[in-house]
């Protein structure tokens, strides 16, 4: 039955048909052909599979990024990043990514750091003289960070189908996060330098704490989650409300950005991306049900126990597979599909749940900007107007930076384990 379930949703994604149908009639499809399973439960696992408390964090997370994504409260933050940044060469490239770093603790999404953020830093980096092409690959590979520094959407639906607890995956992406940004911003260094880019004449401590009054509620964000979930005043759910409620008061009652207008249609967005996500995770659950009951993970950590039982080897495999398949499938799909195939491997080889959780979202998320098809590389060349072609010769020498964390954060397990170990023991 799982060779005739696999078959019936490799044929359907062959043909096109989306993900989150895919998954589910790929099933029932199987279980029809083999009656050994009533197609009840089937459906009874679609809808037990989203009937999650931890889940409910997805769309206040996704309503928190859509209220701070708002062009006032990102020119804010974009201002102070580049008050303390921008004396250095190639100070706006910086500057883009200290926002993303700091605008990553308040969306928990790659493509919504590309799209909404992404629009003030490329416009601000191309008006002050930048390559087009230059600054939207440094809006792509910033946010990668996006998703690693918490919150995160797709660490959430990992610690769901994990079930790894969600606090331990966000304090475990911190570093990781830092690392991503510390790296690129290496890169645009040196490659200002070597281009003559612009940088402000000195550091002005006045800017900055002008710009840091005007954008501190805003900073507030991730500092309100990360402590409440820290300090036991909420859980991750709980987190993602008070997020949600908190941009709301800033970007509609404080700052007044947003109007009725605006609001209705931001529900209206997460509403459709939400609905998205549910559907794929209801497709996702009696899919892992069936791949359960016929033993199917059990018998692939067989198989790649057999290849080679070095725990190392294994690791850079699955950075293979999982950077390939970031680039070619939308990541929510790929945790919610491979999870489960994954998690007896894990045991048998004493691997950290938590630690691979990071490792496998920061795949996902290079995956999003690495040519040819990477989801963040079309938004970022449509805000820039740049050819795609232009932009993949671009992206390529941050690749390399990306690349070398990815293989840091994989080989030396602390870099994720340190945070979740000092306050969640």
């Amino acid at each position: 039955m799982g060779a005739i379930l696999m078959v019936a949703f490799a044929l359907m994604m062959a043909l096109g048909v989306p993900i989150a149908i895919s998954l589910g009639f790929g099933t029932v499809i199987a279980i029809l052909a083999t009656g050994k399973y009533p197609v009840l439960a089937a459906v009874h696992r679609m809808i037990s599979g989203v009937d999650s408390y931890i889940l409910l964090a997805i769309p206040f997370f996704i309503l928190a990024g859509q209220l701070m994504n708002t062009g006032g409260i990102t020119k804010k933050i974009f201002r102070f990043a580049s008050a303390l940044v921008g004396h250095i060469p190639g100070g706006l490239g910086h500057a883009n990514i200290v926002a993303s770093i700091i605008f990553s603790g308040m969306s928990g999404s790659a493509v919504a750091d590309a799209g909404g953020l992404g629009q003030v830093e490329m416009e601000a980096m191309t008006d002050e003289g930048y390559d087009a092409d230059f600054s939207a690959a440094v809006t792509a590979a910033s946010a990668t960070i996006g998703p690693i520094i918490p919150p995160s959407i797709p660490m959430v639906v990992y610690g769901a189908a994990a079930e790894v607890s969600i606090g331990a995956l966000f304090l475990g992406g911190f570093f990781p996060g830092l690392l991503l940004g510390l790296a690129c911003m290496a890169l645009v260094y040196v490659m200002s330098v070597k281009r003559g880019y612009p940088k402000k004449d000195r550091l002005d401590w006045k800017e900055i704490w002008v710009s840091f009054k005007e954008s501190f509620l805003s900073l507030l964000t991730p500092v309100i989650i990360i402590g409440g979930i820290l300090g036991g005043i909420f859980t991750p759910t709980e987190a993602a409300v008070i997020a949600a409620v908190y941009s709301f008061i800033l970007g509609f009652i404080v700052y007044r950005e947003i109007t009725v207008k605006d609001l209705m249609q931001m529900l209206v967005n997460t509403v459709v991306a939400t609905s998205t996500v549910v559907l794929i995770i209801g497709g996702a659950a009696s899919f892992s049900w069936v791949v359960a009951m016929e033993g199917v993970p059990q018998k692939v950590a067989s198989f790649l126990l057999s290849i080679t039982s070095n725990p190392y080897v294994i690791i850079l495999l699955l950075n293979i597979v999982f950077l390939i398949l970031g680039m070619f499938m939308e990541s929510l799909s790929v945790l919610l599909i491979t999870v489960p195939f994954l998690m007896p491997l894990i045991t048998q080889l004493g691997l950290d749940p938590v630690h691979l959780g990071v490792v496998l979202v920061l795949n996902l998320m290079i995956g999003l900007s690495t040519p040819p098809v990477g989801m963040s590389l079309f938004v970022c060349a449509k805000i820039a107007n740049v050819k795609l072609e232009r932009l993949y010769k671009a992206m390529i020498p941050f690749l390399v930076p990306l690349i070398a964390v990815l293989l840091i954060v994989s080989y030396f397990p602390d870099t994720v384990l340190l945070l979740p170990r000092l306050f969640l023991k």
